[in-house]
């Protein structure tokens, strides 16, 4: 229980973090750029949002199809490794690509938030 807690704990923080440095980056472009409208500012956010999802979710569609290729199925199955080592590496391998997906879901989310809050406050 802890254990899971504390994961859940250290991805909020993460995602919280990547959200601050990218909600930055995006405010310094734009300040160089000569965006001086919250529309602007707010339009960036929810671009780079947006990207980070489909990031997330190129991740996740990425893994399918690793573990879709035959090649590296049968290359993994004549190693030395056991029947219940073979199942934690394509648990492991699966899992993966669902965890950035989570984590980029997350950024993305809290940016675009993040966007619609400027837009209201400043718009």
């Amino acid at each position: 229980m802890k254990t899971n807690f504390q994961t859940v704990l250290r991805i909020a923080i993460m995602a919280l973090l990547c959200t601050l440095i990218l909600g930055a980056l995006v405010g310094l472009y734009g300040w160089v750029a000569g965006w001086r409208s919250a529309t602007e500012f707010s339009n960036g956010l929810f671009v780079t949002g947006s990207a980070v999802i489909i990031f997330g979710l190129l991740s996740a569609w990425g893994g399918f199809t690793s573990r879709g290729n035959f090649e590296m199925t049968y290359a993994q199955s004549v190693g030395d490794m056991s029947l219940a080592e073979r199942v934690k590496l394509w648990t492991v391998d699966a899992l993966r690509g669902y965890n950035v997906l989570i984590a980029a879901t997350i950024i993305g989310a809290l940016l675009i938030g993040l966007s619609v809050l400027i837009y209201t406050i400043f718009g």
